[in-house]
């Protein structure tokens, strides 16, 4: 098995499956979650604001990795040294800072609505 890579070969590897999966998985079960409360008879109010906030995050979350992502792809075929530069600056700001925030602030929406749940269950 030869372990050597091309120049610029980028090492994703299965992470070009479950990157995707993982995203858009995580994504469609926070929908879920907000349907299936939205459409409870139970009606956990304390809960709908943040898995509503959770949810929008999320959707936001995914485009962002739209923009993001085919950015650092581009970086599987060689390229100048500037280029790489500026294709790293672009992802920093598109896929750690902005997606970043936005995915750390949807985490923090399902940790209160939990919370809440877990308030009004007890």
């Amino acid at each position: 098995m030869n372990s050597a890579r091309k120049p610029g070969q980028a090492d994703l590897g299965t992470g070009l499956v479950a990157y995707p999966v993982e995203g858009i998985g995580a994504t469609l079960l926070i929908l879920a979650a907000a349907l299936s409360n939205y459409f409870d008879s139970n009606g956990r109010r304390g809960v709908s604001l943040p898995l509503y906030f959770a949810a929008a995050l999320s959707i936001a979350g995914l485009i962002l990795t739209a923009k993001a992502a085919p950015i650092m792809l581009s970086l599987a075929s060689p390229q100048n040294a500037a280029a790489i530069e500026r294709a790293f600056n672009e992802f920093f700001v598109w896929g750690l800072y902005l997606r970043g925030i936005v995915d750390t602030l949807a985490f923090i929406a399902l940790v209160w609505a939990l919370s809440n749940l877990h308030r009004r269950a007890g």
